[in-house]
């Protein structure tokens, strides 16, 4: 099985299971562990040493906060040296996908590469659904601020037949 499956399908899993069964089938201390060491490894750093394709992206970036207010959902994402225009925003219902791209800024072999610099795309459960035109966007300082009114739903009866 390819890795980059399995590490999609552990992913998918977690979500729906209630304990930790990754625990005692990794001998990690926890499923998150896990993966946390093993996204690590894949970092987007380049090709690998050995010249094979390049490891997957990170699917933790970029670092996001989420906020719920009376009235609002502020949404925070850091994307430090990329700019405006290479950035793109989409929404479906309660689901916000950040997808973006910036090129190297220095020419060169790098020796130590942490930072991302390469294209990302993440998918981000909100935790109240929006619509693209009640989303408010901006850019500064290398910070992404999302807001968009919250949603109030009066409860209404439902008849049992």
């Amino acid at each position: 099985m390819d890795f980059n499956k399995l590490m999609q399908w552990m992913e998918l899993a977690q979500k729906y299971q209630t304990t930790d069964f990754w625990n005692g089938v990794f001998e990690q201390t926890s499923f998150n562990q896990f993966m946390k060491e093993n996204m690590d490894m894949s970092s987007p750093q380049g090709p690998a040493p050995d010249g094979g394709a390049a490891p997957m992206p990170r699917s933790d970036f970029p670092a996001v906060d989420i906020y719920v207010t009376d009235t609002e959902v502020i949404i925070l994402a850091d994307l430090a040296g990329y700019t405006k225009e290479n950035i793109q925003v989409s929404v479906s219902g309660a689901r916000l996908l950040l997808r973006g791209s910036m090129n190297s800024m220095i020419a060169g072999q790098a020796f130590l590469k942490e930072r991302t610099q390469d294209e990302f795309r993440r998918i981000i459960d909100l935790p109240e659904p929006a619509e693209s035109n009640q989303i408010t966007a901006k850019f500064e300082h290398g910070l992404l601020r999302l807001t968009y009114n919250r949603q109030y739903m009066e409860e209404e009866r439902v008849n049992i037949e």
